[in-house]
């Protein structure tokens, strides 16, 4: 299994905002994560988020995605 590694830090001194939180997000699904993956993040003192990453796995990013269930 091959991974790679995505990161997403907010500048120094502050912390991730919404949009921020939602750009990590489409860049993830856009890099091949499937939406299983578990989102490791530092946080804050206050509980600020200020780092999300997450291992995708590259050997499936061509694999079409699972589609949730309506």
């Amino acid at each position: 299994m091959s991974t790679r590694k995505l990161e997403h830090e907010a500048a120094k001194k502050q912390v991730l905002t919404l949009d921020e939180l939602a750009a990590f997000v489409q860049d993830a699904l856009r890099s091949g994560a499937v939406g299983t993956e578990p989102v490791a993040a530092t946080v804050s003192m206050g509980g600020k988020l200020r780092k999300l990453s997450i291992d995708i796995d590259v050997t499936r990013a061509d694999a079409p995605r699972e589609q949730p269930a309506t």
